[in-house]
């Protein structure tokens, strides 16, 4: 298997030992001084940020419990965060969910809302910070190959322009048929070899989501249209913007 090539460039978040974990077979306990990561996503999410912290210089606390439904995130966010806080009050805190549930429906919006200003304390600081993706983490995905920046309103529509570039590389490495792009990144089984994080982050190409994102994030908010693009904040979780 070919070897991801590390990143010579000094990242924000300092190399510290990692010790073995407790909680899950295969993935790492890291000391409290890295960042946590919690999300709206069971799977995706929590196999991509647990893959990036084995093989590359960023370094996340992954744990099971910190990752649940999308649908309820706005419910568990906080609960989730009010227990990290309780056993480590310096944490830093990245926040991963999709906005596609929130998009065009006044009721999670008004949910998520209130979220945010129970948590403003925290956010204002930047002790929490909020990572949506619009669609959904897909999109963030698709950034690491292409720079498409149109409105997508669902996964499945950014799934159709990731699929070619993923699944063959993926076929190449796996040497075995594949389910489509959408059903792979969902189904727990799929997500725990760590072949589909690698192929992200090989070629730099997790560097290039980062300038993606972040140029195109800028852009918007400067035409005050971002709500007419695609567009993803994970890359905060990477990057002390």
């Amino acid at each position: 298997m070919k070897q991801i090539k590390k990143n010579t460039q000094v990242h924000y978040f300092p190399k510290q030992e990692i010790v073995a974990d407790s909680v899950e077979l295969g993935s790492l306990e890291l000391r409290p001084s890295f960042p946590f990561i919690v999300s709206g996503g069971r799977n995706t999410e929590r196999y991509y940020f647990k893959h990036v912290s084995k093989i590359t210089d960023y370094k996340f606390n992954v744990r099971p419990e910190y990752f649940g439904d999308e649908s309820s995130y706005v419910d568990v966010f906080p609960e989730r965060i009010k227990k990290i806080l309780a056993e480590d009050a310096d944490a830093k805190i990245f926040c991963v969910f999709d906005w596609d549930t929130v998009y065009g429906n006044a009721e999670n919006l008004r949910k998520h809302r209130k979220m945010e200003r129970d948590l403003k304390e925290y956010i204002d600081c930047k002790q929490v910070v909020l990572c949506p993706s619009m669609p959904s983490i897909e999109y963030w995905f698709l950034l690491h190959f292409e720079n498409r920046t149109e409105l997508m309103k669902n996964y499945g529509k950014v799934n159709n322009y990731l699929s070619p570039y993923l699944k063959p590389l993926l076929k190449e490495r796996l040497n075995e048929s594949l389910p489509s792009i959408g059903t792979f990144l969902k189904r727990e089984k799929h997500l725990k070899g760590s072949e589909w994080v690698e192929i992200l982050c090989d070629n730099r190409r997790l560097e290039t989501a980062i300038d993606n994102s972040k140029r195109n994030i800028a852009k918007a908010l400067m035409q005050n249209e971002l709500d007419k693009h695609s567009y993803s904040y994970v890359y905060l979780a990477f990057n002390n913007a």
